[in-house]
């Protein structure tokens, strides 16, 4: 184990030591030496870059080789994503290039912005120039676009081209300004990696150095730069300058001398000035240079700086800090004090949403780290360090639980004598659960304890105990849960093994091949466009998506929902998935696409393109099968199932080719209980020279989904069969083998609202036949790792969108669909980059006959999607939301009617749809949000078909609901309306989809703008 050094004892007594109001936020860091803040606000979050001293290094010197990155939604905690870019991402400044000092030094102040989906990061690297490197995320990577210095060296002096600042006004043009002990500035063109050399002195601008515009140096300088030549500052102008408009009036923030710095302001017309000085805003602090950062963030304006109040800090070892900064009615700035408490929350916290375990309001004693799990972790932990979250909201109903994601060196489930204590209010406030860790082998593990008291907002303190000098453990992510946790040994056992089902989400009819190493399912969406998906994994539990076999099945008046038709529970149907002969082959069949059966081909799942033949009649639930002979069939039917030889081309019957009856009844197997569901779902595999069908079928007394199993010597019989399963209606599939020789079933369950969710059933053979589950029972835990499954196993199949595109970038991920076919000219990613526009074209009267309403699948057990919406352009008669999407649905949305905004929550629980509740909008931007809640259908419910109606049959299950809500900030949730019934029922046939969608009911050619569609889960255990 890692032994702590003294200094690092000191440091945490010393934290410890600091009185109560420290706890609150000032530094705002705690795990290392910040300085020369740069804050930056980018949808609804609060962006810090700075600069980072170094904890060791050469004595009275600035020890600076990166700039960091912190983040925060609530101005009280903040989550350290460490490191984002370094001085070797400039490889000019390389010691042999430059003849400078390298990569080991020289990362000063930088500033940060974004510009039509671009991160632009300015830097001096080592006072002898500015770069600029460009990234898609804050997070980077970040390169140079130009490999020079954006601004060289220049007659100002050695220092002159550090301290970057950059700000684009109203109209778009951006401003970059720098210096010490001169202020100078160009415009920068819209690329921002070049500027405007038609002004100034080849673009460079300097600014007039005068009192009146920068104010009296006291005392005056009387020393001067020393180089290259002496010179004498002749304001109080330092260094650091920052660019910030209020109203109608700029602002130039800048330290100001003499040494030790203070920080002043001056104003001006134009981000150029000219310049008239305004006072002193903050007197000099502990260290002796200070750094402004200004912003504005959710309705506040904060200044941040930076001291040396850390343990160890100094000049050379310094540390943000931020507080409100107010002005008066004048526009003048009033002078800021700075405070340990800083500024107030502005949101809470969510407990019950992953929160990495760097998201911090205070430490003790503990770094982060990039972590093997990705992003970074907490390392460094020791007895009696600890980590403070502020304002967390755990709600009325409260926490039962909570888990951490650890990483302990010690043998795995070995004790370790480490725990957490999780505590309230105070460092030794209530305590509501103790976590014992145990050892993961260095791995990353879940582990999980029940906790109690925990309601309301409160401070949240994990206080870190365990043998004294040792490292503990490493930290990466906490979540609490509403739930309770299951019995210890099934926790441990879903912990590390994979569970059912695979999927809990709407992944019905499924068809599994293995192709080397990698296996590949198809499943049916039906009306749904794209179709007929094709997921792949590498170990039967992680899947992903990887095409569609077509985008759209047909383009009729139902897939275009016209003239009252449509296609819902209809288009395509159960599918079958062959590789053969380097070719993948995945067949379906559609009764109201020109009835027929579709068999589309290609050589890679995962680029296409798919290739479609197709034939009359639509052979129904039919199974491709390719014999050893080359010869090749498909096996279909309801009831009596028939075997039909094809084409080679596949391209319909083979004339004078096999057309018989191999089974005449499945259902004889149930004796004189006839009557049921009659057999479907064919899928036939050969396995050691024996051919074996895989059907389900239902006796009449209780419905039932079971599976049937038929063998036979020959492909065409004869067959004997029998009930291999029947155990909470899962059924329907086949058989599939690993390369380890293990053989499964793969089936799937009527789950109630969120649809049918797959299985995965381990088989042993007896005598020749397969032997599922284990004493007839499907198990709910499997002896296969989980890997990344988590609760619902659905993070391959469904994804959140910012709705950027990359050049090159698939307009849509495939985790979209479109209900029913959409209208290309009425969408687009284009025509407001970063959103997705829909207009409208026609009028419609309701939700289910929208066309272009975009979506995906819900999943449980619980599940929430939100999306940010621009309505500015509806017109009278609109509608626009987010849906929870089935016959009955729900919705929280924007209604234009009269000329005015509503938010809006409609429900069509009984059937048909019914305004809960309407709230005027003053605004045009509004955040909503669905959240659905599923539970397990009991084992005596199910879902089936009698005499064309779909019914629940036996014990229904606890009611399954869809929740809504919406914000004006994005961050602050207000619930709208009621809860709304969810139902699994025809027409649809379909789980839930959550659902962006926009129709006008009087006139169209209206627009809304979506900003983003984000998923996630609120439950901890499943």
């Amino acid at each position: 184990m890692k032994k702590t050094s003294r200094s690092a004892h000191v440091f945490l007594s010393v934290l410890a030591s600091l009185p109560a109001a420290s706890f609150a936020l000032n530094p705002v860091v705690q795990t290392m030496y910040t300085a020369d803040p740069a804050p930056m606000v980018h949808q609804g979050t609060l962006y810090l870059f700075s600069s980072h001293d170094q904890d060791v290094g050469e004595k009275n010197n600035f020890n600076m080789k990166d700039w960091v990155l912190a983040t925060t939604t609530d101005m009280v905690n903040w989550t350290q994503h460490g490191a984002i870019a370094s001085l070797r991402d400039f490889p000019w400044a390389a010691k042999e290039i430059s003849g400078w000092d390298g990569f080991d030094n020289g990362a000063w102040a930088p500033q940060v912005i974004e510009r039509d989906g671009k991160w632009y990061l300015y830097a001096p690297v080592q006072g002898r120039g500015i770069g600029v490197l460009v990234a898609d995320n804050p997070l980077g990577p970040y390169t140079d676009p130009i490999k020079k210095p954006l601004i060289a060296g220049h007659a100002g002096g050695l220092y002159d081209s550090i301290d970057p600042t950059v700000f684009i006004d109203d109209k778009g043009q951006a401003y970059l300004a720098w210096g010490n002990p001169n202020l100078w500035s160009v415009k920068l063109n819209k690329d921002m990696i070049s500027y405007d050399t038609s002004v100034g002195e080849n673009g460079i601008i300097r600014h007039p150095m005068t009192v009146k515009a920068l104010g009296e140096r006291n005392p005056p300088d009387t020393q001067g730069t020393t180089l290259p030549k002496p010179a004498l500052r002749g304001t109080s102008y330092e260094e650091g300058p920052w660019l910030y408009k209020r109203k109608n009036l700029n602002y130039l923030f800048f330290a100001g001398g003499p040494i030790p710095e203070h920080l002043a302001y001056a104003t001006g017309p134009t981000p150029e000035g000219p310049w008239t000085y305004g006072g002193v805003v903050m007197t000099p602090q502990s260290a002796f240079t200070n750094h402004p950062g200004v912003v504005d963030f959710k309705g506040k304006t904060y200044l941040f700086y930076h001291n040396a109040e850390l343990p160890g800090g100094d000049g050379f070892k310094r540390s943000v800090a931020v507080d409100e900064l107010k002005f008066n009615p004048d526009g003048s700035v009033r002078m800021v004090q700075p405070t340990r408490e800083g500024p107030a929350p502005v949101a809470t916290l969510d407990p019950y949403k992953r929160v990495e375990a760097e998201t911090i309001a205070w430490s003790s004693g503990v770094k982060i780290e990039p972590s093997s799990a990705g992003g970074q972790n907490v390392r460094d932990i020791h007895d009696g360090a600890y980590i403070q979250v502020r304002n967390v909201d755990f709600g009325a109903s409260g926490a039962r639980a909570f888990m951490a994601s650890l990483s302990s060196t010690a043998k795995p489930k070995q004790a370790t004598g480490a725990r957490i204590e999780i505590r309230l209010g105070k460092l030794d406030g209530q305590l509501i659960g103790t976590l014992p860790v145990t050892g993961t082998g260095g791995q990353w593990k879940p582990q999980s304890v029940r906790v109690s008291g925990a309601s309301g907002v409160q401070d949240v303190f994990f206080v870190f105990r365990g043998a004294a000098g040792e490292e503990l453990f490493k930290f990466d992510y906490w979540q609490f849960s509403h739930r309770d946790l299951p019995a210890p040994a099934a926790q441990a056992a879903r912990a590390d093994r994979a569970h059912n089902p695979l999927i809990w989400a709407d992944v019905p009819d499924i068809a599994v091949i293995r192709v080397g190493n990698t296996y590949y399912m198809s499943s049916t969406t039906m009306h749904m466009s794209p179709g007929l998906p094709i997921m792949k994994s590498t170990d039967l539990v992680n899947w992903s998506m990887a095409s569609y076999a077509y985008d759209t099945l047909a383009d009729n008046e139902a897939f275009r929902l016209e003239n009252g038709k449509n296609a819902y529970g209809e288009g395509s149907w159960a599918s079958s998935l062959r590789y053969h002969d380097g070719m993948f082959y995945a067949s379906t069949f559609s009764a109201t696409a020109g009835g027929r059966t579709h068999i589309y081909t290609t050589r890679d799942p995962g680029r296409g393109p798919w290739k479609e033949t197709s034939f009359e009649p639509a052979l129904g639930d039919h199974s491709l099968f390719f014999d050893d002979d080359g010869r090749v069939y498909m096996v279909c039917g309801g009831g009596r199932i028939s075997l039909i030889e094809l084409k080679p081309d596949l391209s319909g019957f083979k004339p004078g080719g096999v057309n018989k009856v191999i089974i005449d009844n499945v259902n004889a197997l149930f004796g004189a209980d006839q009557g049921g569901l009659k057999a479907e779902g064919s899928q036939l595999s050969k396995i050691n020279g024996r051919y074996y069908l895989f059907n389900i079928a239902s006796p009449k007394t209780r419905w039932a989904r079971t599976v049937i199993v038929h063998r036979a010597d020959k492909i065409d019989g004869p067959y004997e069969g029998r009930i291999a399963l029947d155990d909470r209606g899962i059924a329907q599939g086949g058989l599939i083998d690993t390369p380890e020789g293990k053989w499964y079933a793969y089936l799937f369950k009527d789950n109630g609202a969120v649809g049918r969710v797959p299985y995965l059933v381990p088989v042993t053979w007896k005598d020749g036949w397969p032997v599922l589950g284990q004493d007839g029972e499907v198990p709910m835990t499997l002896d296969i790792p989980a890997g990344g499954q988590g609760p619902s196993g659905a993070s391959g199949i469904v994804a959140s969108d910012e709705f950027d595109r990359s050049p090159g970038a698939p307009a849509l991920p495939l985790a979209w669909q479109w209900n029913h076919n959409p209208e290309p000219r009425n969408w687009s990613l284009t025509r407001r980059p970063g959103y997705l526009s829909l207009v409208t074209s026609r009028v419609d009267s309701s939700l289910p006959e929208a066309r272009n309403t975009l979506t995906q699948r819900t999943f449980g057990p619980d599940s929430f999607a939100t999306t940010s919406i621009d309505v500015s352009g509806m017109k009278d008669g609109d509608w626009a939301g987010l849906a929870a999407f089935q016959k009955k649905y729900g919705f929280v949305g924007v209604k234009m009617s009269d000329g005015a905004r509503s938010l809006v929550m409609v429900s069509a629980d009984s059937d048909q749809p019914e305004e809960i509740a309407a709230i005027p909008l003053s605004g045009t931007t509004v955040h909503l949000k669905v959240e659905t809640e599923f539970q397990s259908a009991p084992e005596e419910a199910r879902f089936g078909v009698d005499e064309g109606v779909g019914k629940t049959y036996g014990i229904p299950g606890a009611p399954e609901v869809a929740r809504f809500s919406y914000s004006l900030d994005g961050k602050s949730w207000t619930p709208i309306g009621r809860a709304s019934r969810l139902v699994y029922t025809f027409p649809h046939f379909m789980g839930y989809r959550y659902a962006l969608f926009y129709y006008s009911t009087k006139t169209a050619g209206g627009r809304v703008d979506f900003d983003y569609y984000r998923i996630g889960q609120s439950g901890v255990s499943r």
